[in-house]
């Protein structure tokens, strides 16, 4: 193969020269490219970030951990799975997502947890129950009203505060139906099954056949958290820590 022509005075590339210069500089291009991103990585600034969360978390301004993530980390690529509580410690512990939003309470203790939100809980009601036309009721007053909740084994620490606050009321819930999901809940509610605890903020969303109605005789608030398995080294994951302000971030993902 000839990449020269040369005579006395000239040398100029062949055409199979000039494809030859041409491909040197593409591969070139492409190796400093190469190198770009895996320094990018290295320093969690491109990468994939895959995240389960429960429903309530939609109405809990996820927008804001959004618009974090994509501020400080130039190139991340997000995956959102709505699973439950009990199904992301599970995936955490499987490395199956890097990162949970959830109301958890203490996790496991190969898990770390860092709180992000906290939301009173108020009652959800059927539309045309007669406590709902109050702007606030008693608890109390539905002690003999089915309740719907999601099972334990979905969301423990879900779980656990409802009955507590129901106590404190007054009285051990009547648990006549489950759903795994809290939009399922309130969409049982709407149906008139019964009523439910929930977090105030589903005020956002459209919720036909609902009423939440403040609570007067006990108060219940819901923490939510960001959940991650610090056995996870992944650089955007750490990244994504310290944009939620998760304290000496460096040693919990070590």
């Amino acid at each position: 193969m000839q990449l020269f022509d040369r005579n006395r005075r000239t040398v100029k590339l062949t055409p199979a020269g000039s494809a030859l210069v041409r491909e040197a500089r593409r591969m070139l291009n492409q190796l400093d490219a190469t190198v770009e991103a895996v320094k990018k990585a290295e320093h969690g600034d491109i990468g994939h970030l895959r995240i389960g969360f429960v429903a309530a978390v939609l109405y809990m301004n996820i927008e804001n951990i959004v618009r974090k993530f994509e501020k400080d980390i130039s190139e991340i690529d997000l995956t959102w799975e709505e699973i439950s509580t009990a199904e992301q410690v599970d995936a955490l512990q499987r490395d199956r997502i890097d990162l949970g939003f959830a109301q958890i309470g203490t996790p496991p203790a190969e898990l770390r947890a860092h709180v992000v939100h906290k939301e009173r809980l108020v009652a959800a009601l059927p539309d045309d129950h007669p406590a709902s036309k109050r702007k606030k009721i008693d608890l109390f007053q539905l002690a003999d009203v089915p309740f719907v909740a999601i099972p334990r084994d979905s969301a423990p620490a879900y779980f656990d505060l409802v009955t507590a606050t129901c106590m404190q009321a007054g009285f051990s819930p009547h648990i006549r139906h489950y759903a795994k999901h809290l939009l399922s809940v309130v969409s049982l509610v709407g149906l008139g099954r019964g009523f439910a605890l929930v977090p105030a903020t589903l005020a956002k969303a459209s919720l036909p056949g609902v009423a939440l109605r403040e609570l007067n005789d006990v108060s219940a608030v819901a923490e939510y958290s960001a959940i991650w398995n610090p056995a996870n080294q992944s650089p955007v994951l750490l990244r994504a820590l310290k944009a939620l302000g998760v304290p000496d971030v460096d040693s919990s993902v070590a």
